[in-house]
């Protein structure tokens, strides 16, 4: 009985070195944020993904235009229990949200974006030949419209007060831990237009259906180059 025990026990021990390196293997679904984008298919990967934010049922696929109408008063929730009468009844506080997620889906977007910038960057320094403008422009743009959404819905009205805070404003990559400070909506509404005239001239003029272009840039330039105006009037 001894002996099986110990041969038993070098079966296990031999068994599970022999399988180490064939256990040890990168996921397939995942992959280092600084070297995962290296080709223009990469980038648009990514922008797919952060598409896919964008239209996530806790943003434009549903929370962020009720956010709106039923506080405004468009709509009427009566049922009580489901979620939504939260919105309604103003009942949610900074601590207590149901509705946060417009907050978290927003900042994950432009995580993404910003790590996709970050990358096409370090690649044109290193001489990269392939074209990431497209994916470039329509990142910036993407970034302009969340912020937009973002101070929209957490910052005061720019005419009722500027000085006021807005949001932080990310333009970086970030690490885990990191808190960043909230900027005046002043700013933030600054720093949404440079990006999409930075974008401008980078984006195509060709249908992109499902993505962003340089006309898709032009349709949201109106609203904000308004808002600017009011900026160096105000």
């Amino acid at each position: 009985m001894r002996k099986l025990f110990i041969a038993s026990c070098i079966f296990i021990s031999l068994s599970a070195s022999s399988c180490k390196d064939f256990l040890d293997v990168k996921p397939t679904n995942s992959g280092d944020a600084e070297t995962s984008i290296q080709t223009a298919a990469d980038a648009k990967v990514i922008v797919n993904g952060v598409m896919s934010i964008l239209s996530h049922r806790d943003y434009y696929g549903r929370n962020f235009p009720l956010y709106a109408d039923v506080k405004g008063g468009d709509f009427t929730i009566f049922a009580a229990g489901r979620g939504f009468d939260y919105l309604y009844t103003f009942n949610h506080s900074a601590s207590s949200n149901s509705y946060s997620s417009v907050w978290t889906q927003g900042f994950n977007a432009i995580a993404q974006i910003n790590n996709l910038l970050k990358n096409i960057e370090s690649l044109k320094a290193t001489g990269s030949l392939e074209n990431f403008n497209s994916y470039e422009g329509q990142a910036l743009t993407a970034r302009a419209l969340v912020n937009f959404d973002l101070v929209r819905l957490y910052g005061e009205p720019y005419n009722e007060n500027k000085a006021a805070w807005g949001i932080p404003i990310i333009t970086k990559s970030l690490k885990a831990d990191a808190q960043e400070l909230r900027s005046t909506v002043e700013e933030t509404y600054k720093q949404i237009l440079l990006d999409l005239k930075a974008a401008e001239t980078l984006l195509p003029k060709t249908k992109l259906n499902g993505y962003l272009n340089y006309y898709a840039n032009k349709a949201y330039r109106p609203g904000f180059t308004y808002t600017w105006k009011i900026i160096q009037m105000l």
